[in-house]
């Protein structure tokens, strides 16, 4: 390959030819001159062509290029990676050790899948029980969610730190039922704990929130990626 300062060699030489002052020899023959000429513009323009043929066909980006690609790649890597972060099965989210460790009874819980919607369309969800207590977490709509119930029936309290909001619905007047209802991920979900499927009281109310709120905040974990 004939580099830039050869060319450029072979350019000088060419030029003391043609005017018949190349040093340290005799005047060269025309013929000579015109023979020299053309060798050395063929050269030079064989050397030209190979050097601009080769630039049009490398397509390897430049690393100024690549650095401008590779945040919007990474980016949307990353919203794809959390769109995808919630499992097909739900059940598989929590384990029974740490559902018996929040609701304060013993196990093993077995997980179950929600029953269908009205309409025969699956429900995400799961419900992870005992024969004496039960965790259930289960997908809801935004319009559902932004339905604040009339407070004769239900008090709703807001609730921080889970997910993007959330807040803790109970009965009116006594408290019982409660049921956490927060949205993350862009999706809308309800929390509910029974310690004992017996008891249909308040008695265990202030257990059945905590117990909520502790599963719920494990689960926002996984479900926002």
């Amino acid at each position: 390959m004939i580099t830039r300062r050869r060319i450029g060699n072979i350019d000088q030489r060419t030029r003391n030819m043609r005017k018949g002052t190349a040093p340290g020899r005799a005047k060269v023959p025309r013929e000579a001159i015109v023979v020299a000429l053309l060798l050395a513009s063929a050269g030079c323009s064989s050397s030209g062509s190979t050097a601009q043929g080769t630039e049009p066909t490398n397509t390897t980006p430049s690393a100024s290029t690549a650095s401008a690609v590779a945040p919007t790649t990474s980016a949307t890597a990353a919203s794809s990676a959390s769109h995808l972060s919630r499992p097909d099965d739900a059940c598989t989210m929590l384990a029974s050790d740490q559902v018996a460790a929040a609701v304060g009874t013993p196990g093993p819980y077995t997980g179950a899948h929600e029953d269908p919607a009205d309409d025969g369309s699956p429900v995400w969800g799961c419900t992870w029980g005992t024969h004496v207590s039960f965790a259930d977490i289960r997908e809801t709509t935004a319009e559902r969610f932004a339905n604040i119930p009339d407070p004769a029936d239900i008090t709703t309290t807001p609730v921080s730190g889970i997910g993007d909001k959330a807040r803790m619905d109970t009965m009116t007047p006594d408290g019982r039922n409660p049921e956490l209802w927060f949205t993350t991920g862009g999706r809308y979900y309800i929390m509910e704990v029974a310690v004992s499927r017996k008891e249909l009281g308040a008695e265990n109310a202030a257990r059945e929130k905590d117990a909520e709120q502790t599963l719920a905040k494990a689960l926002v974990a996984k479900l926002s990626g």
